[in-house]
């Protein structure tokens, strides 16, 4: 496992931002078998209840640059004093790296900033964090704007209650400053590569790729695009994410806690010295399942974030600490330990002081004002190839 100490690393500010509509658990009783007897059970027990969802055309980098938009603007900050830029995604609004190219722009920060884009998963937030702190303790950088952005509910099929009840789209926003001060923080990140393929959307890539030269329905594309029925009864494709719950339970339940309690160890810190154990939204049984093998009470482990918001992935954790701020006014001075895990397989500890951080609590996104539509997008582009080409 990879254990690390920074010293001069501080948590400046947090914003996060979820989307407007929200779904309802009751609402989609036709799955099950409209008994509402049942969807009380599975609230009770996993901890469905509400989610929040993108409308069509919105992205992630949408939701980042909300949040950074309220990030920046809540504490003041002069956008020529960030030198580094640092986005994780899953989901991109383009191929490529232009996404966080794209976000610079918008955000208008200086042509010296260091620019880049992470693909990661649920672990997104933590290892962002880590892979920042790493580049302003070593002096390469002063001043590091991170975002983590998902829209996992994107292309979902509602009657697939397998992933449509769990998932919930979400923007973050972290500003990570050098400090003259002592300021520890500790990371513990451990990889289980050997189940890479536990969740994963096996085509759409370059090794289940179509050819674009070619219609859906030839014979090379076609096996991408037609659908399967699964031994629970899903309709799904190639294309659809493949979610092996019972492993990622497993992984979770076994790897998890060991990886919180040595990351414990090696900070020389025990349960009672952290004020909050925040894990990832993964559900509400995995979230107090994790936390009791962990060694820490269900009272100073949220879980309600996932009733409120969903699984949103790699902004799960900001979710749960913006939660907290909306409630508490204020962070504690006790670190906060924050672990995600996930696709990968991956778990990422990290025990942060927050005491003083600015944060925005969670927010709604709301769309900019030079927001482009799909016909218009296709216009500009269209235009853009045509003069240019």
């Amino acid at each position: 496992m990879s254990l690390n100490k920074f010293n001069h690393v501080k948590i400046s500010g947090l914003s996060v931002v979820v989307p407007e509509k929200e779904i309802n658990i009751y609402d989609e009783v036709e799955y099950y078998g409209n008994d509402v007897r049942k969807v009380d059970r599975m609230k009770k027990t996993v901890g469905f209840f509400k989610r929040r969802v993108i409308e069509d055309g919105t992205t992630s980098a949408d939701l980042a640059i909300s949040a950074a938009e309220n990030l920046l603007n809540g504490m003041n900050i002069d956008r020529q004093s960030i030198d580094g830029l640092v986005y994780v995604v899953q989901k991109q609004d383009y191929h490529g790296v232009v996404d966080s190219y794209y976000i610079h722009h918008k955000l208008g920060l200086k042509s010296g900033t260091f620019c880049t884009n992470i693909s990661q998963g649920c672990a997104g937030w933590v290892w962002g964090l880590f892979l920042c702190s790493q580049l302003i303790e070593s002096g390469a950088q002063k001043r590091i704007l991170l975002l983590n952005a998902d829209i996992p509910t994107l292309g979902l099929d509602l009657s697939n209650r397998n992933q449509a009840p769990l998932f919930g789209d979400a923007g973050s926003a972290t500003l990570l400053d050098y400090s003259e001060e002592n300021i520890p923080s500790f990371y513990g990140i451990k990889t289980f590569s050997d189940g890479y393929g536990r969740i994963i959307p096996p085509a759409g890539g370059t090794r289940l790729r179509e050819d674009r030269r070619l219609l859906r329905e030839d014979p090379y594309n076609k096996p991408l695009y037609e659908y399967f029925e699964t031994n629970k009864g899903y309709k799904v494709r190639l294309f659809d994410g493949l979610l092996d719950g019972n492993a990622v339970f497993s992984f979770t339940m076994n790897e998890v806690p060991v990886n919180i309690k040595e990351t414990l160890e090696f900070a020389s810190l025990s349960q009672s010295d952290i004020s909050y154990c925040c894990l990832h939204q993964a559900n509400k049984q995995i979230v107090q399942s994790v936390a009791q093998f962990s060694g820490f009470s269900l009272d100073r482990t949220p879980f309600e974030t996932f009733s409120k918001y969903g699984n949103n992935t790699m902004c799960s954790i900001p979710t749960v600490l913006s939660d907290l701020f909306d409630e508490k006014k204020s962070f504690d001075e006790k670190p906060y330990l924050c672990c995600g895990f996930g696709n990968g397989l991956v778990s990422a500890t990290g025990i942060l002081p927050l005491k003083g951080a600015f944060c925005t609590g969670v927010r709604t996104y709301k769309e900019s004002s030079d927001h482009m539509t799909r016909d218009q997008l296709i216009e500009y582009w269209k235009k853009k190839m045509i003069e240019t080409n």
